[in-house]
């Protein structure tokens, strides 16, 4: 059980009424567990609190029977648990079986986690002390900020606790800071046999010293806890982050190169919705495993969340030798598929020169860099370098772009018409995406469509270019009278999050276009990845007699097992190949091929980029049925297609 849960107060939800209690127990401070939300502490109404009562019982008897550690940050008046996890640890073994007292503690004084020991002092079962404000255990509850010491961390203050026979007690107080919170560590040293017998200077020193001992070393086992990643037992983002910066200023004494390497696992989304999460969980301790085992004994393996794992080379010879690392890394992590799913991995790789730049920029230059590995087809390692972050900064620059063009309604859609090539006449329209800039000027898909991709804007601007599309071949059907196709191209990540069928179907049923008329495109690239739910969505959209077609066919690594599980009705060519007709031999071949694939498989085939009579005729003679490029015309708005088509006599 793992993640954020706020406790925030109910006792000023309800008034001025009575504490709430629960089958727990009563609250003194009145906090309440709600699972997977994370409302202001005003946020709770009289009618939520039943609920939040019932949610608070549930967490507060697994803390209080032991089944769970809860640790605290505190904000201002707020408090919430920053983890609860299984108390089958090693660290929970270790405090769990101290000589002294033990407890973990808010800042309001509200107990959450007694060792055994503290359960015996007080005389008391562990569940009546969990839940509970510490002061009600002791005689003369101390100045807490009298025990901070120096540093103001931690120290020692004397005092009682309130037992059957009361037993004096030195307390150790340590606050644990971590940065965006703090954990107030607790322990009780039993002074009776001590007070009952003469004070001796040597005894007390060495028992001071045992317990300083102690202490710290629970100091690190709570660190741990703090620091480690449940899942796999790797250093976090926080323990990464400090090593990199420790690294970053050894070398700028040594003047010594840091590495930094971005880990992300090929298609791992595909494992957990095909084989459920617990075995994904399972593969993740693997490549954890793995990684470590590659790695040197100096080097630092990271779990940054979910399948993104980082790497910290302290010390690296060149950027040659840091990219062998991660050569060495992806080599490793395939030999996991022998007898399992298939395992890679995209690495970004960033080196840091003198111990240049922070932490915080080397991880986001790898990460970069590993994105442009994912772009590549995955399995490989990506260094970054000056250019890529040019190419970052071009990025965000489209972003910003693609945002502000649909907020302002700056997306429009261009046409290029669709030729028969049986008959020479115009069969439809492929429509494509352009952003009108503020000076008039256009932008052309490939400098926004990649960002929009990486940002997830494709999602808004794929169904703005849709509906553009659908209400364009609407007014040739019924003004004009000219039943004709029109193709718009998909990202996948439209069916993820985009409620793409929903979409379809309103605008088909606004509009009363023909669906047949509707032709819906994705990349052979994309396809690989598909999740069997789009699958079934492209399925149910071809039952509604919209058709589906492969975009830029030949350029990736589709199968025929692919094509058979496609519902599709049509397959592009891609331009790199139609412009090697009458050049390159070896294109002309796989066009020919590409052509009779697809009419053997009852496809129909289109080429992309025809800009020559002799592409034509070529095509003509490999049985290509359709065909667009510059040579017909290029992409319009609709306001210029009459005229065009006029001029060519269609």
């Amino acid at each position: 059980m793992t993640g954020y849960v706020p406790l925030p107060r109910l006792d000023s939800a309800v008034g001025d009424g009575p504490k709430l209690t629960s089958g727990v127990g009563a609250f003194d401070e009145a906090l309440m567990v709600a699972p997977n939300r994370a409302p202001a502490s005003d946020d709770v109404t009289p009618e939520e609190v039943p609920q939040r009562i019932s949610e608070a019982a549930d967490t507060m008897r697994a803390i209080r029977a032991g089944e769970v550690d809860a640790f605290v940050m505190s904000r201002g008046d707020d408090h919430q648990v920053l983890s609860l996890t299984t108390a089958d640890t090693p660290y929970r073994k270790f405090v769990e079986n101290m000589r002294d007292g033990a407890a973990t503690v808010s800042s309001a004084g509200v107990v959450l986690y007694a060792n055994r020991r503290l359960a015996e002092l007080l005389d008391r079962p562990r569940e009546a002390i969990v839940g509970k404000v510490l002061a009600q255990f002791l005689a003369d509850p101390p100045n807490w900020d009298d025990a901070r010491g120096e540093d103001g961390l931690g120290g020692d203050i004397e005092g009682e606790l309130l037992a059957a026979v009361p037993v004096p007690v030195l307390i150790g107080m340590y606050i644990l800071d971590l940065g965006d919170f703090s954990v107030m560590c607790l322990t009780f040293t039993d002074l009776t046999a001590q007070r009952a017998q003469e004070e001796s200077i040597a005894r007390l020193n060495l028992a001071q010293m045992d317990r300083v001992a102690e202490l710290q070393t629970a100091h690190v086992a709570l660190t741990a806890l703090a620091t480690r990643d449940a899942l796999t037992g790797l250093p976090n983002r926080a323990l990464l982050v400090d090593r990199i910066t420790q690294s970053l200023a050894q070398a700028k004494r040594s003047r010594a190169r840091v590495a930094v390497f971005f880990v992300d696992l090929d298609g791992f989304k595909r494992v957990n919705d095909t084989l459920g999460h617990a075995a994904g969980d399972r593969i993740l301790q693997r490549v954890a495993a793995q990684l470590e085992a590659v790695v040197r004994p100096m080097d630092t393996v990271a779990r940054i969340g979910g399948d993104e794992f980082a790497v910290l080379a302290p010390v690296v010879d060149s950027d040659i030798h840091a990219l062998e690392i991660g050569h060495r890394m992806i080599s490793h992590l395939s030999l996991l598929s022998s007898d399992g799913p298939t395992t890679s991995a995209s690495i970004g790789l960033a080196v840091a020169l003198d111990g240049n730049g922070n932490a915080e920029s080397l991880l986001d230059q790898a990460d970069t860099a590993m994105y442009q590995a994912k772009s590549r087809g995955g399995g490989r390692t990506h260094l970054f370098d000056a250019a890529l972050g040019v190419q970052v900064q071009q990025r965000f620059a489209a972003e910003r772009a693609v945002q502000l063009a649909l907020d302002d309604d700056r997306v429009v859609a261009y046409y290029q018409p669709v030729i028969d090539l049986g008959t020479g006449d115009l069969a439809g329209f492929e429509a494509l995406a352009r952003i009108v800039q503020l000076d008039k000027s256009l932008l052309l898909p490939g400098s926004f469509i990649p960002a929009a991709e990486g940002s997830g804007l494709v999602v808004p601007l794929g169904s703005r270019v849709l509906a553009l599309a659908i209400d364009e071949a609407h007014r040739w059907a019924t003004t004009d009278n000219r039943p004709l196709t029109i193709a718009v191209n998909l990202s996948p990540r439209q069916f993820e999050r985009g409620n793409l069928m929903a979409i379809v179907e309103a605008r088909l049923r606004i509009t009363g276009l023909d669906p047949r008329l509707l032709l819906l495109e994705l990349t052979e690239t994309t396809i690989l990845d598909l999740l069997p739910d789009i699958i079934d969505q492209l399925h149910q959209l071809r039952d509604m007699g919209v058709e589906i077609g492969l975009d830029d066919f030949g350029t990736g690594y589709a199968s025929l097992t692919h094509l058979r599980n496609m519902p599709l009705t049509f397959v592009k060519i891609d331009r790199s190949f139609v412009s090697g007709i009458g050049v390159d031999l070896e294109d002309e071949r796989i066009v020919s091929a590409v052509v009779d694939l697809a009419g053997n498989l009852g496809l129909r085939s289109i080429a992309e980029g025809v800009e020559t009579l002799e592409q034509v005729e070529a095509l003509r003679a490999y049985g290509c049925d359709q065909v667009q490029g510059f040579l017909f015309a290029r992409p319009l708005p609709a306001t210029d297609l009459p005229a065009a088509l006029a001029r060519r006599g269609w």
